[in-house]
């Protein structure tokens, strides 16, 4: 894709992603980039990047979310993107069509460069209005940009702070050959305040399922962010999200209960179908939904043969002690009402995900690839595979419990990534605003089921994988990234 392609397709993504306030699921944050004063005193820090083919500043302290692109960190409640890149063989010609699409502003000249400069307006209703920067400059073989996106009314700070000073940073740099050499990455792991609780576990009959004990309390749920960048300019990905189903974070109360320290595993489910003949929603219709390469929206088609046992259709084999997929709501309800139990209440899942301190992850505050299984270099969602040097070891679902490291505050595993997961409650982006202080249930009526977790087709740094992200999907689907865990009142005693 053409460089004009891609200021196009930035424009036109955002546009659409905030008007639908949907999907993707990967995140929050607190005060936005003036966090520390009043952006003047910005400090900048070298960056330099071989992939992009440039050499010049970032922000200190932000993230990285894909190469060349940054956002504050850790949580961001404010729509800001810094992105700088190279697109080496490009020629301003290449983009001289897209000046009619916002407004020209002018030149500047720089000690390296000299910049060709567009601003445009993107006003998203009852929401906000999002100013969008770039400079263009070519040199060197190529067209360099820088692009700066914040609300409109913290225009004049970030400008000075931190886009002029970017323009007269950069250098173009030679692009490598490749990165087939680049050794993984991991983000170093942000140290908790208050450590995890004691783990008591228990085995229930029925399946020899390990459960673990989320006891009585409060916690906070749900996340205040709303804005989240995800995807990359250069990749034509870049896409604007707003995130007001989680909001507004709220506190609540839970009695005390157990909840599968897995997801329910493929031998699990044949242990239930064998003692009680049950069949699939997917074996009933005939078909289920493995993903396919391809379009986004033909990604996941009806494909004949697929259900619990073949998961990506005839051909393929399920395996005992990787998490049982392609289960509508219903088959999941109806396996954790043989095994004792019933689906988590949405409430219940993220308590056990994420404890009492608000963390953003089962483990802690910052994205770690060591810690589960999501889409990496070996995942097949080419698109947006946001860490190309990261091997996680599968490329679709793993055996449960594979990443011990992963756990949550009460031992469970797997509750980000490896497999999306159902939950009891309807969805209702609205409902946080009215939920019960105590045990809520979700709302009464709603068409759609609320999943939580994400799974091995989702980017590590688009925020999917977080404790708090919400998926509404109707209760009749199934899919290969999609399973479920059964939890059970602490009073019902052993299941």
């Amino acid at each position: 894709m053409n460089l004009r392609m891609l200021l196009l397709f930035v424009m036109i993504t955002a546009l659409l992603a905030l008007a639908a306030c949907q999907e993707a699921g990967p995140q929050s944050m607190a005060p936005g980039p003036d966090a520390t004063g009043d952006g003047h005193d910005m400090a900048l820090v070298p960056y330099t990047s071989n992939e992009m083919g440039v050499s010049g500043v970032m922000p200190a302290g932000w993230v990285e979310f894909s190469p060349g692109h940054f956002q504050p960190a850790p949580h961001n409640t404010e729509p800001t993107l810094f992105a700088q890149f190279g697109s080496p063989g490009a020629t301003m010609q290449e983009v001289s069509e897209l000046t009619t699409l916002f407004e020209y502003t002018g030149s500047r000249e720089t000690s390296n460069l000299v910049w060709d400069l567009y601003s445009w307006d993107l006003e998203i209703p009852d929401e906000a209005t999002i100013t969008m920067e770039a400079a263009l400059a070519e040199a060197s073989g190529g067209v360099y940009v820088i692009v700066l996106g914040y609300l409109a009314e913290d225009h004049e700070v970030l400008r000075e702070a931190l886009f002029l000073p970017a323009l007269e940073a950069l250098l173009p740099t030679p692009v490598s050959g490749g990165d087939s050499e680049k050794q993984p990455q991991v983000t170093p792991v942000a140290p908790l305040t208050g450590g995890p609780a004691p783990i008591e576990t228990r085995m229930r009959s029925a399946d020899g399922m390990v459960m673990v004990y989320v006891p009585a309390g409060g916690f906070l749920m749900g996340n205040d962010a709303i804005w989240r960048w995800s995807g990359s300019f250069p990749d034509g990905t870049l896409g604007l999200q707003a995130l007001t189903d989680q909001r507004p974070q709220h506190s609540v109360y839970l009695d005390a209960f157990w909840i599968d320290q897995t997801e329910v595993t493929v031998g699990m489910f044949r242990t239930f179908v064998e003692a009680t003949g049950y069949v699939t929603t997917a074996e009933r219709e005939g078909y289920g939904h493995p993903y396919k390469p391809g379009p986004k929206e033909q990604e996941w088609p009806d494909v004949a043969g697929a259900d619990w046992q073949h998961p990506r259709g005839p051909g393929s084999e399920a395996q005992d002690d990787h998490p049982v997929v392609q289960v509508s709501w219903d088959d999941a309800a109806a396996y954790c009402a043989w095994a004792g139990g019933r689906l988590p209440t949405e409430a219940q899942w993220e308590k056990a995900c994420r404890g009492t301190d608000a963390r953003m992850y089962p483990w802690g505050n910052e994205f770690d690839e060591r810690r589960m299984n999501f889409c990496d270099a070996q995942c097949p969602v080419t698109r947006w595979t946001d860490d190309p040097t990261f091997y996680d070891g599968y490329a679709y679902t793993s055996p449960v419990g594979s990443y011990p490291e992963g756990a949550s505050p009460y031992g469970a595993l797997d509750m980000a990534g490896n497999v999306w997961e159902w939950t009891a409650d309807r969805y209702d982006n609205r409902y946080y605003a009215r939920s019960p202080y105590k045990n809520p249930q979700g709302p009464e009526t709603g068409g759609e089921r609320v999943q939580h977790g994400g799974g091995w087709y989702d980017a590590g740094r688009a925020g999917w994988l977080a404790c708090t992200i919400r998926h509404a999907t109707p209760p009749r689907n199934r899919a290969d990234d999609l399973g479920f865990r059964c939890a059970v009142p602490a009073e019902e005693g052993s299941p």
